[in-house]
C-alpha cells in the first residue's frame, strides 16, 4: 500500500480509541499475529484457521476469506440495510481498511467496520465462533447516543447509525 492510501484510510477513522486505531494500524501494517506467523516463529505448530480448519490463517484470511467470516459479512451488510436503508456491496480493501471515499455514512460506516474488525479478531483470539451481535446493541448504542447527545448527522430517525 502506498503512504497516500494509507494516509487515506488513517483519515476516514473516526474515532477517539486509542485501542480501535491502533488496530487499525496494525491491520494497514499487517503486523496482526495470525497463526501462520506464530507457525512460522515455531511459536505453534498449526498454521490451519481455528474456524474452518481448511485454509492457513492470516489476516486476509481472519477477515475476508474465511467461510464463517463471510457469512459474518454477509449478516453486517443485511444489518447495514436495515439500519440505512441502503444496500451496500464493500470491496475487500473497504472492509479491510475501511472506507475511503466520501459516502452519506462514511463515519459510522468506518466505525462500524472497525468495531467489526475488532470483534473477529478478539473471536480469533479466544478461539470463538463469530456470532453477529449488533443487532442485539443497536438499543444500547441508540441509548448511549441520546444521552452522548450524538450529533444528529450521525443518527437517522433516532437511531445511531452504527
Amino acid at each position: 500500500m502506498e503512504p497516500s492510501e494509507i494516509q487515506n484510510y488513517i483519515n476516514g477513522l473516526f474515532t477517539e480509541n486509542t485501542k480501535l486505531i491502533m488496530f487499525q494500524f496494525k491491520i494497514n501494517h499487517n503486523i496482526i499475529y495470525t497463526k501462520d506467523k506464530l507457525k512460522r516463529a515455531n511459536i505453534i505448530a498449526d498454521d490451519l484457521c481455528y474456524l474452518c480448519k481448511s485454509e492457513q490463517h492470516t489476516i486476509q484470511h481472519m477477515f475476508l476469506k474465511c467461510s464463517h467470516v463471510a457469512l459474518f459479512w454477509n449478516e453486517f451488510l443485511d444489518w447495514w440495510s436495515q439500519v440505512t436503508s441502503e444496500n451496500i456491496q464493500l470491496p475487500d480493501a473497504t472492509i479491510l481498511y475501511g472506507p475511503t471515499n466520501p459516502l452519506e455514512h462514511h463515519q459510522p460506516l468506518s466505525l462500524a467496520l472497525l468495531v467489526a474488525k475488532y470483534f473477529i479478531y478478539k473471536c480469533n483470539l479466544n478461539e470463538q465462533s463469530l456470532l453477529f451481535s449488533l443487532r442485539e446493541n443497536i438499543m444500547t448504542e441508540r441509548y448511549i447516543a441520546i444521552k452522548t447527545k450524538m450529533p444528529s448527522s450521525l443518527m437517522r430517525n433516532g437511531n445511531a447509525l452504527y
